[in-house]
């Protein structure tokens, strides 16, 4: 297994862990973005480490083979950590969904909500009150599910990775190593 790969995983299995002693101590569950932006550290640090290693070693390179190489740790990361995604939320802590599910019901239960709902959306100032919440109770429900967590971590993360890969290797060549 390539030297990137293996740091990938790695990284990938730190977040796991964290997310799990998380969910074993209850810590801020309910909050996502405290782990989103851990998620982002690590994966940065994943690329930017597997990228320093090779590069050190290699004595040509080309920018090319820097943002593959960058690649090769944010794919395997961004691969297990969306698949584990789907499995935390769909096996491990299903309640999450359903909590916010149960926040968004309880929000339309305000007619004041209700009516701006109404007015921001040229569709629905036809609509009754329970068609608006039926429809909102759709759009929650596939909003958060663990498979629409899965693709769009998946997607977001590769993006991202893609996008750290090309500025690290852009940083390393102009600025650490001078190529």
């Amino acid at each position: 297994m390539k030297f990137p790969v293996k740091v990938g995983l790695i990284f990938a299995l730190i977040w796991i862990a964290v997310k799990m002693t998380a969910l074993a101590f209850s810590f801020s569950l309910d909050n996502i973005t405290v782990f989103v932006f851990i998620n982002m550290f690590l994966l940065t640090t994943a690329i930017a480490y597997s990228l320093y290693m090779i590069k050190r070693k290699e004595t040509e390179s080309n920018l090319l083979n820097d943002i593959k190489t960058g690649m090769l740790a944010g794919v395997p990361y961004t691969v297990l950590l969306s698949g584990f995604l789907y499995f935390y939320y769909q096996n491990i802590y299903p309640e999450f969904n359903e909590k916010k599910k149960a926040e968004i019901a309880e929000k339309l239960e305000n007619p004041k909500l209700i009516k701006q709902i109404q007015q921001s959306a040229p569709g629905m100032q036809n609509k009754t009150k329970a068609e608006i919440i039926k429809q909102q109770m759709q759009q929650a429900d596939s909003i958060y599910n663990a498979k629409f967590t899965m693709v769009v971590s998946l997607l977001a993360l590769m993006v991202y990775s893609t996008l750290n890969s090309l500025m690290i290797a852009i940083i390393y060549r102009r600025i650490v190593f001078r190529n």
